[in-house]
């Protein structure tokens, strides 16, 4: 495992050493004075990018407004099962998915596995919110995160929360709350290292995970799923990565800012996070939370894709009905 690791922190390396070093592009430097839209398939964002978006929707003015953050090489349409189900069974609720910055469909090809700064992640989050809560202002919105989208809702909110754009309830699918006890410290101090003098290094999750197959749903691996994806990317920078690593070290400080009603739901075979560091992270929200955790002990990390997508997003819908007022 741990020559694995190494093999592909330094193939990464090698590769990086022929890319000329350079600062960060104009384009991934924060333009506040871009002109923010919703527009029937994109939205401009803090900066001026145009990032897609899919809206499912059974009313114009839907009384729930659920908001997808995917997760890492993801896309919107990862939201499909929950959709589907929210559309036939509960009209009043809407979803919208953006695409991510830094992931397969970002319309800035050459910045697609990297992020600059992880603030440009909140700062589209509350853009997107605040354009959706004006076109839906009597609705209660919700963020739901998968993933690496958890990371990126739960930090949003906890970063800016008193910036007025922000959601109502927060869901976590599949949270990353901790980096695993069973990955060597020593290797996390390497690679933080290592992103720190090569940060646009690139190397795929299987080398960091040491593993040949990554088994993300009880009937596929992590390899073959991908394959079938036109926008997954093959290998990310090690600033993207560390930059990940370092949320997820800080969940559980970030959570202690939650004043909000909250669903998590994981499962027992998930690859990518600990069921006990979730149960540990669940357990230490404040008091004053509303909270609500559902396990599903035989699912792995892709929850809406599984072999229990129909009872999780069943799960979703009930809560979201349920929200206290």
């Amino acid at each position: 495992m741990i020559i694995s690791i190494l093999r592909g922190i330094f193939v990464g390396i090698g590769i990086f050493i022929f890319i000329p070093l350079a600062s960060c592009s104009a384009q991934n430097q924060a333009t506040e004075q871009a002109q923010t839209k919703l527009g029937k398939t994109h939205f401009s964002s803090f900066d001026g990018t145009k990032f897609p978006y899919t809206k499912w929707a059974s009313k114009e003015n839907p009384e729930l407004v659920i908001i997808g953050v995917h997760g890492i090489s993801g896309a919107s349409s990862d939201f499909r099962p929950l959709a589907k189900h929210l559309l036939n069974k509960h009209p009043q609720i809407a979803l919208y998915g953006a695409e991510t910055r830094g992931q397969g469909k970002d319309p800035v090809k050459e910045r697609r596995g990297h992020i600059h700064d992880r603030k440009e992640w909140f700062k589209d989050l509350t853009t997107f919110t605040s354009l959706i809560r004006k076109q839906h202002p009597k609705a209660r919105i919700i963020w739901c995160g998968e993933s690496m989208g958890s990371l990126i809702v739960l930090h949003t909110y906890a970063t800016m929360k008193d910036s007025g754009a922000h959601c109502d309830a927060m869901i976590l699918a599949s949270p990353i709350t901790d980096i695993r006890s069973d990955f060597p410290p020593w290797i996390i101090s390497a690679v933080n290292i290592t992103g720190f003098l090569f940060p646009k290094a690139r190397v795929s999750l299987e080398s960091l995970s040491g593993e040949d197959e990554v088994r993300v749903t009880k009937n596929t691996v992590h390899q073959e799923q991908a394959a079938t994806n036109s926008y997954h990317i093959r290998k990310h920078t090690l600033r993207l990565l560390t930059t990940l690593g370092k949320m997820m070290q800080t969940s559980r400080k970030a959570s202690q800012q939650l004043d909000l009603p909250i669903l998590v739901l994981h499962g027992g075979k998930d690859v990518f996070s600990d069921p006990k560091d979730v149960k540990r992270f669940f357990d230490g929200l404040p008091e004053k939370v509303f909270a609500t955790r559902k396990f599903y002990p035989e699912s792995f990390h892709l929850l809406f894709h599984d072999h229990q997508s129909e009872k999780v997003v069943t799960d979703i819908a009930t809560w979201v009905n349920n929200l206290p007022e």
